[in-house]
């Protein structure tokens, strides 16, 4: 009779499912809060899907798959949490102004959970691709002879080879647009999914190493098609910027210019005043002034792209009545003298200003003068 207990003590013990995972214990400590019942009435849909995960982890659990089993509690988990929490953010938004800050915690509690249930979906997703090429290659072994499988496994290990490259060559070219800093998520799913790939292709697992190479391509090339307008955005400010300094640092080495910058709005102004530029009345420059025109059109036509407006001023001494028809006829010669240099007549729009904004006391030749300016942004 002794020796019929302990055997029966020994089969018990045999039989005994493995301890359950963490995951689902505390998965089955959170649906006994009150929250679980709130979250049942008001989020329906939600719960009903973590109670389907929990019954799948539960299965797993029984069948001793316990890494299925955490990921269904945990999936099971996330679920039932993002529940409580939309049930939450909804009375938090009945309450005063001071829970408003909770309320913005929620909100990133579901946009993480959010995340999580994706992160999650794609390791079963993995999971069962991986069970299925499995199952498919057992099936296909047992049919072939010895050489015929060695054969396959070589054929195997190259195929994951080649997809194991072309899942490397497919994170360098996201590495091309800086999708690791323009498309974090998804490059970090990449990348852990090649480390992956490349440890089973070490470990001459040819059906993993395929199954996982391919979706890290695949999440590679999201990466890449996600950061690309970002990255070549971001790369024409850089070059614009660049330009802009070589800009400024061409227009301060004009002789016989005091080059002045000025902001409006978003539009960065360079300023090239020729002062003194002409005669008492006159539109035509003076001849000793227009080696600095020349040197202003050479500027210009080293910076093409760059819009040019040219203001002409008078001093004083012109009549008043004449100041604005002469001072635009001398933006107007000095765009002409642009134009005869190289310079597109188009890129160039003149006025006349007058007297207006004096540099020197009105009377003086200085204010006798043209200002060039080129906008950027």
């Amino acid at each position: 009779m002794r020796t019929l207990s302990v055997f029966l003590l020994a089969l018990v013990a045999a039989c005994a499912s493995a301890p359950k995972p963490k995951e689902l214990l505390d998965l089955e400590e959170l649906r006994k809060a009150r929250s679980y019942a709130s979250a049942q009435r008001a989020q329906a849909a939600l719960v009903q899907e973590s109670d389907a995960d929990h019954k799948k982890a539960v299965e797993a659990w029984e069948s001793s798959e316990l890494d299925l089993a955490k990921d269904h509690a945990l999936l099971a988990t996330i679920k039932l949490r993002m529940a409580v929490a939309i049930v939450e953010e909804g009375a938090a938004r009945q309450s005063a102004e001071g829970v408003r800050k909770e309320i913005a915690g929620l909100r990133r509690e579901r946009q993480e959970a959010q995340a999580r249930i994706r992160e999650a979906d794609e390791q079963l997703r993995l999971h069962g691709k991986l069970a299925a090429a499995r199952k498919a290659a057992q099936d296909k072994e047992q049919q072939l002879t010895e050489a015929q499988k060695r054969e396959q496994e070589q054929r195997a290990l190259a195929d994951a080879q080649k997809k194991v490259a072309e899942a490397q060559l497919a994170m360098k070219l996201a590495d091309t647009v800086e999708a690791s800093k323009h498309a974090a998520t998804e490059y970090a799913a990449a990348q852990a999914l090649l480390t992956k790939a490349e440890a089973s292709l070490k470990a001459g697992n040819a059906t993993d190493a395929s199954a996982t190479a391919e979706m890290a391509k695949g999440k590679a090339e999201s990466a890449y098609s996600a950061a690309r307008a970002t990255y070549l955005a971001a790369k024409k400010q850089a070059e614009r910027q660049a330009q802009n300094q070589a800009l400024q640092k061409d227009a301060a080495g004009v002789g016989g210019v005091t080059v002045k910058m000025k902001t409006s709005g978003d539009t960065q102004q360079l300023i090239l005043p020729v002062l003194d530029l002409f005669k008492r009345g006159k539109s035509a420059p003076k001849p000793e002034k227009v080696v600095i025109l020349n040197a202003i059109a050479q500027l210009l036509k080293k910076y093409p792209d760059y819009p040019v407006i040219i203001n002409g001023y008078t001093s004083s001494r012109v009549a008043k009545s004449q100041q604005y028809v002469v001072s635009y006829a001398r933006a107007q010669a000095v765009a002409t003298h642009f134009a005869s240099q190289g310079v597109n007549l188009k890129r160039m729009a003149t006025s006349g200003q007058g007297s207006e904004s004096p540099i020197a006391p009105k009377h003086l030749t200085a204010n006798d003068r043209v200002e060039v300016i080129l906008l950027y942004q």
